[in-house]
């Protein structure tokens, strides 16, 4: 049977209409979730505490169901573990999660951020400098609480400029855990005045374009937080005893 090659008629075929994109309003579980993961973050929370369904619908006023969903999410970021025996819990570290997690770190992110440089060459990463003030005005304040969550803005507008989505989706998925563990350390032994230096001196690399040095500071970065939260733990189960 011979093909008809159909061509369509430019008015049988309107050009088409630009719409605006749908806006979902956050779901219960969006919400819920995210209050939990601010909770954690901010040591409201602790590591081992247990987290149980109904007290937290009961608090958040929801049914459990979204309560349910959300621990599930957040269960997927490393936050919460799900003990078939103990229920749901805060996740508690370890020397070998902080190894794992940082270990992972080291082998994407100084990539990332060596591609994001010779990518774009010097240029102002604004974004980054405005998470780094961010951070430094809450050292200077004293309130702490966040300090975590904008130190994963600064580090995640540096990696993401390097515009490869499996590298960037990667350390995207360790970012929730990478904030909690550093929190934790913070907790115990402050560091950040330190880190702070170090991301500035980070950033400036990345400004000027040289690719191998932030690779270099980036790395060295990651590995000293992964012995100093690594230490702070490894002291604070030992007083435990």
């Amino acid at each position: 049977m011979p093909q008809i090659d159909y061509q369509p008629n430019s008015a049988e075929a309107p050009a088409p209409v630009a719409l605006p994109p749908l806006r979902q309003p956050a779901s219960r579980t969006d919400r819920v979730r995210d209050a939990l993961r601010q909770a954690i973050l901010e040591g409201a929370l602790p590591p081992g505490k247990a987290l149980v369904e109904r007290e937290l619908a009961e608090m958040y006023g929801v049914s459990k169901t979204p309560v349910r969903e959300a621990l599930k999410q957040l269960q997927s970021t490393g936050l919460v573990e799900i003990n078939a025996y103990q229920g749901v819990s805060v996740r508690r570290p370890d020397d070998r999660l902080v190894q794992e997690l940082y270990t992972a770190r080291c082998a994407a992110e100084p990539e990332a951020v060596r591609l994001a440089a010779l990518r774009l060459g010097s240029t102002p990463y604004a974004a980054a400098r405005r998470a780094l003030q961010d951070a430094t005005a809450l050292i200077g304040s004293g309130e702490t609480a966040g300090l975590g969550v904008a130190n994963r803005r600064f580090h995640r507008e540096l990696y993401t400029a390097c515009d490869n989505g499996f590298l960037c989706g990667f350390l995207d998925q360790l970012q929730d855990l990478t904030a909690f563990v550093a929190g934790l350390g913070w907790r115990l032994r402050a560091t950040w005045e330190e880190e702070a230096a170090e991301h500035a001196a980070i950033l400036a690399a990345m400004e000027q374009g040289d690719g191998p040095l932030a690779e270099h500071l980036t790395r060295a970065h990651i590995d000293k937080a992964r012995q100093t939260i690594a230490r702070a733990l490894g002291d604070d189960l030992g007083a435990g005893r």
